[in-house]
């Protein structure tokens, strides 16, 4: 009986409401901020030269610079790249992760040893989560209607800013490796993720 009470009540909801002309907290909340994101965006997205804007330039100036720099990382470290997602560097063997009689508090005995090295997680782990961070739904979104819009050239410098852009992403995760803390019960803190957490 409520089940149907409800379900009349939902079915008849859009009907009797009556706030139909009312601005909601969403519409007010864009409202206020429209003039500050508008002045953030003519600052941060101001054109430097024919409809290019200056952020695209910096970003892909910066990408070429740290590929010099580092003498062409994302060509030099591509099959180390390739060896990590195999797992070539994962060197401990999770074969007795189902049985509870080989585990020694709570651990299971074959990566005891492992818990002796800094970290928390596994190469390829480290790589999935940086490179999630990266790829997204926009770049899938994005990626379509650039060449949907620009054709062959724009697909040309997508690849040329993609391997630029591998020189950045090494960069920014070594400084997160470089820069993160270790606590004292071996949790890791900061890291190329931790704007994930």
């Amino acid at each position: 009986m409520k089940k149907g009470i409800f379900a009349l009540l939902a079915l008849l909801l859009p009907v009797l409401s009556f706030a139909q002309n009312e601005v909601g907290l969403d519409q007010k909340i864009d409202a206020a901020f429209k003039p500050i994101s508008d002045f953030i965006s003519k600052i941060i997205f101001f054109e430097v030269f024919e409809g290019a804007p200056f952020v695209i330039i910096l970003l892909v100036l910066s990408a070429l610079f740290f590929t010099i720099y580092f003498g062409f990382p994302n060509i030099r470290f591509f099959s180390k790249a390739i060896n990590v997602v195999r797992g070539k560097y994962d060197h401990v063997d999770h074969t007795s992760s189902g049985n509870k009689d080989l585990a020694i508090d709570g651990d299971i005995k074959d990566t005891i040893a492992d818990e002796s090295k800094e970290g928390e997680v596994t190469h390829f782990q480290a790589l999935a989560t940086a490179v999630s961070g990266t790829v997204g739904n926009g770049n899938i979104a994005g990626v379509a209607l650039a060449i949907a819009l620009g054709g062959p050239g724009a697909t040309f410098w997508m690849v040329v800013c993609g391997l630029l852009g591998m020189s950045s992403k090494f960069v920014e995760c070594t400084l997160g490796v470089q820069y993160r803390d270790i606590g004292d019960d071996g949790t890791v803190y900061g890291g190329p993720n931790v704007l994930l957490k």
